[in-house]
């Protein structure tokens, strides 16, 4: 259910390609037929290629608006309150959904639609679309930045075009995306944009799960990989999940409210301590979002576009001090507003 007055909202991400307008038009026509969609479309260009082919595909009624000349989370951000008042104005609108660039920031224009339009707009699960050949293309997967990002922030992940993948591929993407991390919330298959309407609201305000609960079974066409959803923690009060061995070591995790945020320097005094053999987590810092890995070969510290919500996974021996690692990373949080 959305909360009273607000739009669920869901963003398209994906690279060049990948099928987002496609499935845009058949997530349309699968749509309820009470309900009114919204489309805003964010070119990259000065011609509105996609926002022609869904006007020619759509009911005639159909809310469409385009912001062409690059992302909209930069270059054309003082356009955005317009085009969305145009959008959204003197109409009910039940759901808007949102097909970014795909050589477009994501983050950022997820980030702009919750500080400037939280009144207004839900966002609810990001779909992020690849293809058989962005996963054979050279060094697309580990160094494409775009892509990268684009991964990052998908709550759902969907190998469009399946019908096109080569034998082996569909498995190598599941073997992939299961070693994702943040885990996703729904990784799937899909031909011809066919992605199904449940999809958009799966991440919801939900959070997902700690330590590797994503199960899979033979990836057929449209199979789903679902993580498990425990309660949302409260703000300042992690969901922890309880240790358990793994090669030796013993893991533990924990998954705060997306609304946390953490004092950088603080934080990588705690995680750089030398009990933690190795960690991976992702962080709303007060400077934006992080990701941290650490291993013997020392800690990686970068940008991070995941943006449900910060979590953490430590690897110690069995002594280790949970309940001191707990306290120390509350003690790393900002202050929250009175």
């Amino acid at each position: 259910m959305s909360q009273p007055g607000r739009i669920p909202t869901n963003l398209f991400t994906g690279f060049l390609g990948t099928g987002k307008t496609t499935s845009i038009l058949h997530l349309l026509k699968a749509k309820p037929a009470d309900e009114q969609w919204a489309v805003l479309v964010n070119e990259f260009g000065d011609v509105g290629i996609d926002q022609a082919l869904i006007e020619s595909e759509s009911p005639d009624d159909l809310p469409i608006q385009e912001v062409g000349g690059g992302c909209f989370c930069c270059a054309t951000a003082m356009n955005l309150p317009v085009v969305l008042h145009l959008l959204l104005a003197g109409r009910k609108v039940d759901r808007l959904l949102i097909e970014t660039s795909g050589l477009g920031h994501p983050a950022g224009i997820l980030d702009l639609l919750r500080r400037d339009h939280a009144d207004r707009l839900e966002p609810r699960a990001t779909i992020g679309l690849v293809t058989p050949s962005d996963l054979r293309s050279p060094g697309m997967v580990e160094e494409n930045l775009i892509f990268r990002q684009q991964v990052e922030l998908s709550d759902v992940l969907v190998l469009n075009q399946a019908d096109r993948a080569r034998p082996g591929e569909i498995d190598r993407f599941f073997d992939w995306a299961s070693g994702l991390f943040p885990p996703k919330t729904h990784v799937a298959t899909a031909e011809r944009g066919q992605i199904d309407p449940a999809w958009l609201d799966l991440a919801g305000n939900q959070v997902l799960s700690g330590l590797s609960l994503t199960t899979r079974s033979h990836p057929e066409p449209g199979h789903r990989v679902l993580a498990q959803f425990p309660p949302n923690p409260d703000r300042g009060h992690p969901a922890r999940f309880p240790s358990q061995p793994d090669g030796g070591l013993w893991a533990c995790g924990w998954v705060f409210h997306p609304k946390d945020q953490f004092e950088e320097e603080a934080l990588l005094q705690l995680l750089g301590r030398p009990e933690w053999v190795r960690l991976k987590g992702v962080f709303h810092t007060a400077d934006g979002w992080i990701s941290i890995n650490r291993s013997a070969g020392g800690m990686d510290l970068r940008e991070s576009c995941h943006r449900r919500d910060s979590r953490l996974e430590v690897f110690a021996p069995p002594n280790a001090d949970w309940d001191g690692l707990e306290a120390g990373l509350k003690g790393c949080l900002v202050k929250a507003p009175q």
